[in-house]
């Protein structure tokens, strides 16, 4: 858990320089939502997943349709239904494919997350030792860099502190990338085989992952918000986090198991 921290303090950095500060000014309402909605997904994602796409789909293609219709010339309200019906039936009849391409996503994430917390994130503390000395320019011996400098460090572009991470952890261990490619292609494969053949297993599964980390993210930006102190203190209890999120997370799967089962079939007796 410690050694993923300055992997989220990048990510934060990432979100503080690129998201609107408009948004970024109504930090309470987005946690809030994120919130809601993975309580929601935790609970109804799967039993409403078929739905929520067709009219999501619906509405992108009425969009579409709109658009189109006005480049062509025709009637916008035309363009919009055509759009709405074609995109809502191709959502409905390929639901079993989008299962497996979420369920191929999930399994990546996971066996990814799971390879850089055993191969990768061992080498985050090398890596930002590095700026404890940094080598003089003209001389031989060592220099501590200045209060300015190391902000600067901090404050830069986080994908700029990915690529070096990253060529920092493939210069330590040649077969990191090579191995990490293999896994992805190998786990995003499987998810797509087992989402399209156990589609309410695997879309109960992704949708309780999805909300769980909802859940998960909007706590944290809370906590770390408005208890400060709090937040510190669970962050150095990692296994009371560990138990909690995967609390959580059984109980989303058991809940929706049972909101998703079949009722026993009625058999007609003959008259």
């Amino acid at each position: 858990m410690h050694d993923l921290t300055p992997i989220l303090d990048q990510v934060r950095t990432f979100l503080t320089q690129h998201v609107p500060a408009e948004l970024m000014a109504r930090t309470v309402l987005v946690p809030l939502a994120l919130l809601l909605a993975g309580i929601g997904i935790s609970v109804l994602g799967a039993k409403l997943a078929r739905p929520a796409m067709t009219a999501a789909f619906s509405l992108l293609g009425a969009y579409a349709g709109v658009v189109f219709a006005g480049e062509a010339g025709y009637p916008a309200p035309l363009g919009g239904l055509v759009g709405a019906g074609m995109s809502a039936t191709i959502a409905f009849l390929t639901f079993r494919l989008w299962v497996g391409v979420a369920t191929a996503v999930v399994l990546s994430a996971v066996g990814l997350g799971a390879f850089s917390y055993q191969r990768v994130a061992p080498h985050l503390a090398e890596f930002d030792g590095r700026m404890a000395w940094t080598p003089a320019a003209t001389t031989a011996e060592f220099a501590v860099p200045t209060p300015a400098e190391q902000q600067a460090y901090l404050d830069r572009d986080p994908r700029e502190w990915i690529r070096e991470f990253w060529s920092f952890v493939a210069s330590k261990d040649a077969s990191v990338p090579q191995n990490s490619r293999l896994l992805g292609i190998a786990a995003f494969a499987g998810g797509l085989f087992l989402g399209v053949i156990a589609v309410r297993w695997m879309l109960i599964l992704c949708t309780s992952a999805l909300g769980t980390g909802l859940v998960v993210t909007s706590l944290a930006t809370l906590f770390a918000q408005f208890l400060g102190g709090s937040y510190q203190t669970l962050q150095n209890r990692p296994g009371v986090i560990g138990m909690a999120v995967g609390a959580f997370l059984v109980t989303s799967l058991i809940i929706q198991t049972l909101l998703t089962r079949k009722g026993p079939h009625r058999r007609v007796e003959p008259a």
